[in-house]
Parts: C-alpha cells; structure tokens; sequence
C-alpha cells in the first residue's frame, strides 16, 4: 500500500479530501493555520502547505477512481510512471507540520529568516546587522538591504 498523488483544481484541496474520505479512502492533505486580517475581523483559517495536491493512499493505483472526484485532475507522474510516495516520508512531512514555525525574538548575524508580514512577505533574507531598534536583512531574491523596526518586524527563524 503506497501514497500516491493528484492534482486539485484550484483552491479545492480540502474538497478533494473530504471526497476521499466519504468514499471511504485514506488521503492527506498537509495543511497550517493562519491568523488572517480583514477590515472588521481576525480569524484563524486552514490553509493547504502545498498548494495543489492531495495525497491519497491506495493498494493499487486505479485512474476510474481519481478520475471519479470532481475536485481532482490527474495522477502526478515522472516519466510517465506516477509517483509513489513511502508512509515514512508522509510521516515526515506530518511531523514536520505539528511541530510548526517557532518563531524567534533575538537573532544573530547570518542567520537566516522568513518575513511574515510588510511588503516583502514570504520571503528570505539573512541577518546582516542588528542595531539598537533596527535589523538589517540582505534578501537573497532583490539583493537588496532593508532595514525594518523590531516593533513591527515579524520574522521567524
């Protein structure tokens, strides 16, 4: 019995998933929550980690049976073989999911971060300087130094 993995349609990640599992088949979707802001609320939303995919766990790999779930496209293949993914590299990535982002306050020169927040989110920098109220990151993607407060810096480690 191995994981194998298809395509979604946009945004339908979950919706595949719980397709899956009304038809009484085993299938993952990894998954974190996220405090999202709008104008009148916060709220705290799930959101797919890998975009696009959804891993379903099958004996032997039948196409009537993806191709059955409205919400997926196609089997993942390499070559033209689909790909077979091990339990232990599913387990993996489940850990990895439960033990999450820790985020840091005191960083050190060269280490590397992740900005949560501002005009460069989701991206990755590297620590260059750390003033009295500022850090300068040099950022790899826009080669560029910036230099934000520590107050309204969000950046994990």
């Amino acid at each position: 019995m191995g994981w194998f993995v298809a395509y979604t349609k946009p945004r339908a990640e979950f919706k595949a998933q719980d397709f899956y599992s009304k038809t009484g088949i085993v299938s993952y979707v990894p998954a974190f929550s996220e405090e999202r802001q709008w104008s009148d609320r916060q709220k705290k939303v799930k959101r797919p980690a890998i975009s696009g995919y959804v891993f379903i766990k099958l004996d032997k790999l039948t196409y009537n049976l993806i191709n059955s779930n409205p919400f997926t496209r196609n089997i993942v293949k390499s070559e033209g073989v689909a790909v077979e993914i091990e339990d232990k590299e599913i387990d993996v990535l489940k850990n990895a999911l439960e033990r999450g982002l820790v985020k840091k306050t005191d960083f050190s020169c060269g280490d590397m971060v992740d900005i949560q927040n501002g005009p460069f989110k989701n991206n990755r920098g590297v620590v260059e300087l750390i003033e009295n109220n500022a850090i300068v990151l040099l950022l790899n993607k826009v080669k560029v130094k910036l230099s934000l407060a520590k107050s309204r810096l969000s950046l994990v480690g």
